[in-house]
């Protein structure tokens, strides 16, 4: 095709992949020297082009930090308990202290930047406005694919968040009172999901799964449907951790078929590799940090809660909860690693990559392998873990 052979990708993809409206690409093809190129009727974006445009847009530099000084932003969303540790990190002191051991005579400015979701922190990181966030598995795998589709954005997995297996962190939420037998039996519901989210895209998978119609579904905030649910104007909704244990705490909802479902979950570290290999002590000085997180809420949950309640509004005894159903585990594990690898983002919502056409996760596992050592756990093999999650361990 003509787009291929010039590396070309039409305005319908550059609206996808952008998150962006029609009316926004003319408004920066007439104000902000967006370039293009017409052929018949159509618009076209080079893939190089526009990367660098967007860079430039966003008025991002990659300076190499001075001995002296230097900047690192560090993107994160309190929307999920899986994507905590980075409150972890900030309310601790994690990272400042880290970096004053390695530099002590440094002045290094760290950025927090909280978002409202995990797709406004992969915009950040395509714009270099941040450096490292921690975002869920739909988000990593939108990044990847952007990346795929201009290539000076080359996301980089680096560590994992918060995982759950399959049956716990998400669930199918209904009130107290209904009973479901049969997972068929939701036909005859309309289902509350927030819009293009791990929700969204679980469900649709579910429907799938199960040979199910498509089903009367609700695209609402995750807030606004766990209040509906307490006011009996909601009957089904996908909900994960804090808000699982908020509604089971409130006695105002119940989960049900979570292992027809299928809802296990990773969150990860990632970062543009550029910004990774210019920077290179400043990621490991935030990887050792993240797994202090992980540490401290493992061994401290309590102390951790009285943090995270004040910071995200939950009450601490909601959070005991939610903390406990959740792995804190910065290993990578090639089974992690094969089911972000089914993910297709790009397609249409819920279908499994085919075969051929996945966006294969890029990870580095050297800089996690580097803080483990320095923090003395046990050594980290070149290559991501294989088998199950090790019970005995945890990074």
């Amino acid at each position: 095709m003509l787009k291929d052979q010039f590396n070309y990708m039409h305005i319908r993809e550059v609206m996808d992949q952008l998150d962006v409206s029609r009316s926004t690409i003319d408004r920066w093809r007439k104000n902000k020297q967006l370039p293009s190129v017409k052929i018949g009727k159509e618009i076209y974006f080079d893939k190089n082009e526009l990367m660098r445009w967007y860079k430039e847009f966003g008025q991002v530099r990659y300076p190499s930090l001075t001995p002296a000084e230097g900047t690192i932003k560090i993107g994160y969303t309190t929307v999920s308990t899986h994507m905590w540790s980075p409150l972890i990190v900030k309310e601790f002191g994690l990272l400042e202290k880290e970096l004053r051991r390695i530099r002590p005579k440094d002045r290094i400015e760290i950025i927090w930047h909280k978002a409202k979701d995990g797709m406004e922190l992969v915009k950040g990181l395509v714009a270099g406005t941040i450096h490292i966030a921690t975002f869920g598995d739909y988000a990593l795998s939108v990044s990847q694919l952007i990346g795929s589709l201009l290539p000076d954005f080359r996301p980089v997995l680096l560590a994992a968040g918060g995982k759950s297996a399959n049956g716990s962190g998400f669930g199918l939420v209904v009130p107290a009172g209904l009973t479901l037998r049969h997972i068929a039996e939701l036909a005859t519901l309309p289902i509350a999901t927030t819009f293009r989210t791990n929700a969204e895209y679980r469900l649709r998978k579910m429907l799938e799964a199960h040979d199910l119609p498509e089903l009367n579904i609700i695209h609402r905030s995750i807030e606004d449907s766990v209040e509906s649910l307490r006011q009996g104007r909601l009957s089904a909704s996908i909900m994960w951790e804090p808000f699982l244990s908020l509604v089971h705490h409130q006695q105002i909802g119940k989960s049900i078929f979570n292992e027809e479902l299928d809802l296990g979950f990773m969150a990860g570290v990632a970062a543009d590799e550029r910004w990774v290999q210019a920077h290179e002590d400043l990621t490991i000085a935030y990887l050792k940090a993240h797994l202090l997180a992980g540490r401290l809420i493992r061994e401290q949950p309590n102390r951790a809660a009285e943090v995270l309640a004040r910071e995200t509004g939950f009450p601490s005894n909601v959070i005991c909860r939610a903390v406990s159903k959740i792995r804190w585990d910065a290993a990578l594990y090639l089974n992690d690693l094969k089911r972000l690898n089914d993910f297709n983002p790009g397609g249409a919502a819920g279908q499994a990559a085919p075969p051929g056409e996945k966006t294969e996760i890029r990870y580095d596992t050297r800089y996690l392998r580097i803080a483990a050592q320095e923090l003395k756990l046990p050594p980290l093999p070149p290559l991501p873990l294989e088998g199950a999650w090790r019970k005995e361990i945890h990074y």
